[in-house]
């Protein structure tokens, strides 16, 4: 990439205009490159110490690290050249007398890898459709899954629960509370669904899937990244597996 297409797209960045796939791309550049990164979060720190110190003291860093860019030597630093400072640093200057721009690089990696591979598991709607007996819940927990009601799914599900003990109840489960932003809540049942001796193999692999990216959700990589290792040589969690890898690590 030439350096004023960078330039643009660090401008774009910072004034939040990119789209979900771009940030998702860019975010995962910046993640790999450990001096462009060591880089933007001064700029970072510069934005916090806008709201902490005032405007004055911002904008003496602000003249600091354009002297600093003045006596740049891009040879020193293959990753990054003066272009890139000069953008960010025009940023900034607008944020002075704007809002703080804030964020957690590590977060938004792991919330644009979340937002791109996560879909429920598969529903079984319609399976169960026509006359039920009133007291079996799991056709209904299949209905309201189906149908994206997920907080009724919740509920049938953990009722379900009592009436068939079976993994794949507890994978829906896991899979109604990802989906209804509930992470925390989602690693318990799918730990759970993961004690069964006899949990089948399709169920096993996709658990682990969901699992990685409910500590993905969480900001938690170690594990995630435990879950993945697992199923990163399969056929179907493999690609997604790998292109997660690369951009967190």
């Amino acid at each position: 990439m030439i350096d004023n297409e960078y330039d643009r797209m660090i401008q774009r960045y910072l004034d939040e205009e990119m789209t979900e796939t771009e940030r998702v791309d860019f975010e995962t550049e910046l993640y790999q490159k450990e001096t462009l990164r060591q880089r933007l979060e001064e700029y970072q720190s510069i934005a916090e110490g806008i709201r902490y110190q005032g405007e004055q003291e911002a904008w003496q860093k602000v003249r600091a690290l354009e002297a600093e860019v003045a006596n740049f030597e891009s040879e020193n630093h293959p990753n990054v050249t003066k272009w890139l400072f000069r953008g960010v640093a025009a940023s900034l200057l607008l944020l002075i007398v704007g809002v703080p721009y804030y964020w957690n690089q590590d977060e938004r990696v792991y919330a644009r890898l979340f937002e791109k591979h996560y879909e429920p598991y598969q529903a079984l709607g319609g399976a169960n459709r026509g006359e039920q007996d009133g007291a079996w819940v799991l056709p209904a927990a299949f209905e309201a899954y189906y149908e994206k009601q997920y907080e009724q799914a919740i509920e049938l599900f953990r009722q379900a629960s009592t009436q068939e003990d079976r993994p794949y109840v507890w994978l829906y489960l896991g899979n109604a509370y990802l989906s209804n932003n509930q992470p925390q809540e989602a690693t318990e049942a799918l730990q759970h669904a993961l004690t069964y001796q006899d949990i089948d193999e399709r169920t096993r692999l996709r658990t682990h899937w969901d699992l990685g990216m409910a500590y993905l959700k969480l900001n938690n990589k170690e594990e995630a990244t435990r879950h993945f290792e697992i199923i990163k040589n399969t056929e179907d969690y493999g690609p997604k597996v790998k292109d997660i890898l690369d951009s967190i690590y």
